[in-house]
């Protein structure tokens, strides 16, 4: 008969472990709400710097096209604003009195509260744009931007007909104090 040694037996492995435990789960979680709640205010201020920015640049480059077209054309041109506070719009239109919340044939392009919630419309002038030189009427203020923030914007023409944006209160880059 043959004897056969017998094999050593290993003893059983045991398995570690992977992943997260539910109390490490809940830390986490824990931290994340912190730096959240942290970071929503700051969040919502950014937000609502990035309309009031919108809203300024808006105007500024429909004032820029208006005066274009209206020496393009041959034909005054309008800006027209209807409203204020936080339910305002304004229309580049052919005539002085045409509505911007309503489509109408006079009105070449219009703005409006609802694309830039949040953002308040303060002194609005209409200006007049004249089809020999493309100028203003009555340069200066067209209108003053507010945020919940305080900080205000202010578009104006000059009397060549170039819009500018400055800030009156605040700051917000790239436009520069008033």
């Amino acid at each position: 008969m043959v004897r056969t040694a017998a094999l050593p037996t290993r003893a059983p492995r045991t398995r570690r472990a992977r992943g997260l435990t539910l109390i490490e789960l809940m830390i986490g979680l824990g931290i994340m709400a912190v730096l959240m709640s942290l970071a929503v205010p700051s969040f919502a201020a950014y937000l609502q710097r990035a309309r009031l920015k919108a809203a300024a640049q808006t105007l500024e480059l429909d004032l820029r096209e208006a005066r274009y077209e209206a020496a393009r054309r041959g034909v005054p041109l309008y800006l027209n604003f209807q409203g204020g506070g936080t339910d305002w719009c304004y229309a580049v239109a052919t005539t002085p009195g045409c509505d911007c919340r309503q489509t109408a044939a006079c009105r070449l392009k219009a703005a409006r509260a609802t694309d830039l919630r949040g953002v308040q419309l303060q002194e609005p002038h209409a200006l007049r744009f004249d089809p020999a030189t493309g100028n203003p009427d009555a340069p200066g203020t067209a209108a003053v931007w507010t945020a919940a923030g305080g900080e205000r914007v202010q578009v104006s023409v000059n009397a060549m007909g170039r819009p500018v944006v400055c800030m009156l209160d605040g700051t917000l880059p790239p436009f520069g104090p008033c």
